[in-house]
């Protein structure tokens, strides 16, 4: 529920910051976000359910971050040269970089800040 918040939040943002998009524009980029937005609260869902060693967690925020630093990195260089899939507008690619990025970095902070819980409680229990 609080990934939905935080990118509802984003959405709206990004909906007041960027004139540049047309209205369908705008219902793609939403649309984007509420895809990815379930994919995120999946993987967080999976996260908590799967991950219950320290180890596991700093492994997989690890693999996170190198996943999402690789595909920004793609994207954006698609962008530079102008590979923009069917339909998407160069203004409507950059925002769905920065919308995802801006979702990424806050599920990766939601994560590390569940890894820390998690160390503490186990801390707690021995």
């Amino acid at each position: 529920m609080l990934f939905g918040i935080i990118n509802k939040v984003i959405f709206n943002e990004l909906k007041i910051m960027n004139n540049k998009l047309t209205s369908e524009e705008q219902k793609q980029l939403e649309n984007w976000i509420t895809q990815m937005e379930t994919i995120e609260m999946t993987q967080a869902q999976d996260l908590i359910d799967n991950c219950n060693v320290a180890y596991q967690f700093a492994k997989t925020h690890s693999v996170y971050v190198k996943d999402w630093e690789k595909t920004k990195q793609k994207l954006e260089e698609n962008l530079r040269n102008g590979i923009l899939s069917p339909g998407v507008s160069a203004n409507l690619h950059k925002e769905i970089i920065d919308a995802s990025d801006e979702m990424m970095q806050n599920k990766l902070k939601k994560f590390k800040m569940l890894f820390n819980t998690n160390l503490e409680s186990q801390f707690l229990i021995t």
